[in-house]
């Protein structure tokens, strides 16, 4: 339901002043490296460098789309005029992936780490997103996440980002797993 609705969502932002996905990383990869020192080094520096690098791919979007921006099972009602809506977005451009964060993180609490990847690589077909790129932006989403609430205090959303970033950091997409294997 969720995965279809992204795609649905995702027509023509063609608005140039509602910030792209790629602008968010740009605005916001320079402080990863400050917030993790400042915050004791939360995590190993080998997960902020590979967040970092993917915060380089992130900053450009060959895609134009509208994106939720804040989409999550919590803004899905049921609707009359289509059998769901997505309420109270924070409307950007680019790329769709950017959400899969946030809805696995909203339900990581009912979720063991195998169904987690079950419902990740669900959506991703679903949705028919790039599945290199969705696991991109739910590990750097996660990252980010994970030094934003520890700054502000927040006790369980760390251990959630913890989680994903634990799982995505060594999740590879099955293309690169198949060639490995060969």
């Amino acid at each position: 339901m969720i995965a279809r609705l992204m795609r649905r969502l995702a027509v023509p932002a063609n608005d140039s002043d509602v910030p792209s996905t790629a602008d968010v990383v740009a605005a916001r990869a320079g402080m990863l490296g400050a917030d993790w020192e400042r915050l004791g080094k939360p995590f190993d520096r080998t997960i902020l460098v590979q967040t970092l690098k993917i915060a380089q791919d992130l900053r450009a979007t060959p895609r134009n789309d509208a994106v939720n921006g804040d989409l999550h099972f919590d803004q899905i009602l049921a609707g009359r005029r289509e059998p769901w809506l997505a309420v109270d977005p924070v409307l950007l451009r680019g790329d769709i992936e950017y959400d899969l964060a946030q809805i696995l993180w909203t339900r990581l609490d009912e979720m063991n780490d195998d169904e987690i990847l079950f419902h990740f690589e669900t959506v991703v077909r679903e949705a028919q997103l790039d599945r290199e790129r969705a696991g991109k932006w739910v590990l750097y989403r996660s990252v980010d996440y994970w030094l934003c609430v520890l700054d502000n205090g927040l006790t369980t959303d760390p251990e959630r980002c913890r989680r994903l970033v634990a799982i995505f950091a060594h999740h590879q997409p099955s293309s690169e797993r198949d060639a490995a294997a060969r």
